[in-house]
C-alpha cells in the first residue's frame, strides 16, 4: 500500500515538473537530419545494390555519429536527388544537410555554409576525333559557332550565359540536357563540339555510358568554377544541431579522416 502510495505521489511530482519546464520531456526527442546529395562518383554514388557509397558519404556517417554525442538526432539514410531539389528542399526545410555542393555567389546568402568537403576541377572535353580547332584560352570560346553541351541548370550552363556566350551577338549554341551524362554520347555523335566534366568522375561516367576514354580529351579548365565543394544545411537548422555538426567536422578534418577516406577510395575507384 505504502509502496503504491509513493509511486503515485512520484509520477504526480514528475508530471508538475514537466508542466513547470515543458522542454524537459522535449529535449530526449531526437532531431531528425535529413541527408540529400546528387550521385557524384567517388563522392557520393549508390552501388548496385542501392546502398550509398563514396568517401564524402563516409565522412558524414562518421561525423553524424560523433555529432550525436553532444546533440541528440537521428539521421536518415542518404537520399540521391538531382542537385536542384535537394537545394530547394533545404530551402524549405529545416535540418537538411545537403553534400557536395558548389557554392557560387547565387547560392551563398540561401543556405548555412559548413565546411569544404572535397577538391573540384572542371574541365571542357571534347570528342579526340572531332577535328574542331583548338581552345586555347577563354576568349577563344565565343564568335566560333560553338555547340556547348550543359547540364541544365547547372553552374557551369550560368558561367557561360554571364560570359556571353551563346548570347547575342555570340553565334554559340548552348544546348541544356537533364543530365551530363548525355553530353558524353551528344559528343560522341558529334552532336556538340564541347562540354564540362568534373576530372575526377570523368573516366568512371565515361565508362558508364560504354564509351572509351582515349576517344576524349581535356580542352581547357575552367578556373571559375573550380573551387573546393561544402557540405550545406538549412539556413533555419536547429543551432544546437549545426553546432554539434560543425564540432565533429573540424575535429575529424584535424584528426585526418576526410583526407584518409579520400585517398583509399581514390584508390579503390580508380582501380575499377
Amino acid at each position: 500500500m505504502l509502496l503504491r502510495r509513493a509511486c503515485r505521489l512520484m509520477g504526480l511530482g514528475l508530471s508538475l515538473l514537466c508542466w513547470i519546464w515543458p522542454g524537459l520531456s522535449a529535449a530526449a526527442e531526437p532531431t531528425v537530419l535529413k541527408l540529400l546529395a546528387d550521385s557524384f562518383p567517388p563522392l557520393q554514388y549508390e552501388l548496385p545494390s542501392g546502398a550509398p557509397a563514396g568517401y564524402v558519404h563516409a565522412f558524414v556517417q562518421e561525423v553524424v555519429q560523433r555529432a550525436s554525442r553532444s546533440h541528440v538526432l537521428s539521421a536518415q539514410p542518404l537520399q540521391f536527388l538531382p542537385l536542384k531539389r535537394a537545394l530547394a528542399q533545404a530551402q524549405a526545410e529545416p535540418n537538411v544537410l545537403v553534400l557536395s555542393v558548389a557554392r557560387t555567389p547565387e547560392r551563398t546568402e540561401a543556405y548555412r555554409w559548413l565546411r569544404e568537403i572535397a577538391p573540384y576541377q572542371l574541365w571542357l572535353y571534347r570528342l579526340r576525333t572531332a577535328g574542331a580547332p583548338p581552345v586555347r584560352s577563354l576568349s577563344e570560346l565565343k564568335g566560333r559557332g560553338l555547340r556547348f553541351g550543359v547540364q541544365e541548370q547547372s553552374n557551369f550552363q550560368e558561367w557561360l550565359r554571364a560570359q556571353g556566350v551563346g548570347q547575342f551577338p555570340d553565334n554559340s549554341v548552348i544546348d541544356p540536357v537533364r543530365t551530363n551524362a548525355l553530353n558524353l554520347r551528344k559528343a560522341q555523335l558529334q552532336r556538340i563540339d564541347l562540354f564540362a566534366h568534373p576530372d575526377v568522375s570523368f573516366a568512371y561516367r565515361v565508362h558508364e555510358a560504354g564509351l572509351r576514354t582515349e576517344d576524349f580529351e581535356p580542352v581547357l579548365q575552367i578556373q571559375a568554377l573550380s573551387a573546393p565543394l561544402w557540405l550545406l544545411i538549412s539556413k533555419n537548422s536547429e543551432p544546437a544541431l549545426v553546432a554539434a555538426l560543425l564540432q565533429a567536422l573540424d575535429a575529424l578534418i584535424a584528426a585526418g579522416r576526410l583526407e584518409a577516406l579520400r585517398r583509399a577510395e581514390l584508390a579503390q575507384f580508380l582501380g575499377r
